[in-house]
Formats: C-alpha cells, sequence, structure tokens
C-alpha cells in the first residue's frame, strides 16, 4: 500500500529524472492536473488506449480464439494438434520476437511487399495503429483459443445431438445451444485479454515507439516517455495513475455487464 500511495503523490510533484528537481522535488499542488487537462497528446493518448484495449484485446482476441477453437473442434486429431501448438507457440514467443516477426512482414521491402508486388509498401508505417493490433491479436489468441477449447468440451454432447435429430442446421446449434453456454468464458476471456492488452507496453514500444507521429502513442508508451526521454517523472507519475483508473473503469464496466445478464 505504501508504494500505491507514493506513486499517486509523486503525480502531484514537479519531480524529474535529471536536474535541480531529482532530488529538490516539492509538491505543486494540481498543477500536473491542469498540465493533463490541457495536453492534447494526451486525450489522443487515451483514445487510442480505449481503441487498442477494447478493439485488439477485449473484441479482436476474443473473437479470434473463440473462432479457432469452433473451427479446429471437429477436425482431424493432427490438424488440430499442429494448429493448436501454432497457436500456442504464437502466445509464448517473447515481445521482441513478435515485433520483429509483424515489422519484418509489414515494413517497406518486407514479406507483404514482397508478396504484393510492391516492395514500397509500408503497413506499419501507413496503418501503424491497424497493424500493432493485429500483431496484440495474433499473439494472445492462442491463449483465448485454449480457454473457449476447454470450454466446448464441458458442453453437454446430449444437447448437439438433440440439435441435429431434430434437424437443426450447424449455424442454428452454434447460435442456440453453443454461444449462450459460452457465455460467461467469452466474458472472462475479454476481460482477460483486455488487461493483458492494457499492460502490453513492449510491444508497441518495440515496434512503433508511439509513431509514427503519435498514431500508436497508447498511454503506457507516453508515460514511459514523459517519464524516461522528457524526465517529466512527476507527470509520468500522474499519468500512471491516469491507467489505474482507467483499468478499473474498464475492469468494471465488463463487471457490470456480466451480472446484468445472469
Amino acid at each position: 500500500m505504501g508504494p500505491v500511495l507514493y506513486a499517486i503523490y509523486l503525480g502531484f510533484t514537479n519531480l524529474q529524472l535529471i536536474g535541480i528537481h531529482a532530488f529538490n522535488y516539492r509538491f505543486t499542488g494540481l498543477a500536473n492536473v491542469a498540465f493533463l487537462l490541457k495536453d492534447a497528446v494526451f486525450y489522443k493518448s487515451l483514445w487510442l488506449t480505449v481503441v487498442f484495449v477494447v478493439g485488439s484485446g477485449a473484441i479482436a482476441t476474443t473473437l479470434l480464439g473463440l473462432v479457432l477453437s469452433i473451427a479446429l473442434q471437429d477436425c482431424l486429431a493432427p490438424i488440430r494438434w499442429f494448429s493448436s501448438a501454432m497457436a500456442i507457440l504464437a502466445w509464448t514467443l517473447p515481445p521482441t520476437t513478435i515485433a520483429f516477426l509483424w515489422m519484418a512482414t509489414s515494413t517497406q521491402s518486407g514479406l507483404l511487399a514482397m508478396l504484393t508486388g510492391n516492395m514500397r509498401l509500408d503497413l506499419l508505417y501507413d496503418h501503424a495503429m491497424l497493424v500493432v493490433s493485429t500483431a496484440n491479436a495474433w499473439s494472445l489468441a492462442g491463449l483465448a483459443m485454449t480457454m473457449f477449447s476447454a470450454a466446448l468440451r464441458n458442453i453437454p454432447g446430449d444437447l448437439t445431438e438433440a440439435a441435429k435429430l431434430e434437424g437443426a442446421s450447424s449455424a442454428q446449434t452454434l447460435m442456440r445451444i453453443t454461444l449462450p453456454m459460452l457465455k460467461s468464458t467469452i466474458v472472462t476471456c475479454a476481460l482477460l485479454m483486455m488487461l493483458m492488452t492494457f499492460g502490453n507496453f513492449t510491444l508497441i514500444y518495440l515496434m512503433t515507439g508511439g509513431g509514427p507521429g503519435n498514431d500508436t502513442n497508447i498511454l503506457p508508451v507516453y508515460t514511459y516517455l514523459q517519464g524516461f526521454k522528457f524526465h517529466n517523472l512527476g507527470y509520468a507519475a500522474l499519468l500512471g495513475n491516469v491507467m489505474v483508473l482507467l483499468s478499473a473503469v474498464l475492469g468494471g464496466m465488463f463487471v457490470w455487464a456480466t451480472k446484468s445478464r445472469r
């Protein structure tokens, strides 16, 4: 509890990484808050964080894991084992390796540029947020798939067999039996993927450094840049406090959504 309270206190000081205020810092009241409210980069960073965390984490990763688990459910065992192993391998790769793979794929003269015959194609520069969001969803899909695969095995086979006997199509069985019984797993997975994405600072920082411009400058990256590049540790501490509040709000929304549907 002590470090948390101290971090909150630092958000209201003029602490710097180097310089006169590195040691002789003082409490400055709401000065950092006033600067935050006028900081256009902060507002853009906040919006990008929501897009990245909700779009890439909660939605894309959960959906990709769900689709993979359902698609592999009735496949031949060798295909299912191989595909599952590849998905889990992608999840266990370190962020540096994932960043290198996607940079080699999406940058100028990369794999996609060679496949399309346009060596000037640079998706990472032209669509930076889309590429890093895709890389994040790709890296976490193995975990989401594992969760859904376990949940699918717990669905009683009698229900699906009865549906087939009554003439239900595969789509009807999916919509009326499978997805309703996976509701709690879907919400849990979305919350977990959201929280894991929220802390995925390394992937974006290695791939783009928050750029080009501020196009991928999510709050964790912006906080790091303020603290360790621009040396504004007090302001960085305040940004960290904002991230804690944002994480709590997003988590609370999912918990509320879960309870409201019971």
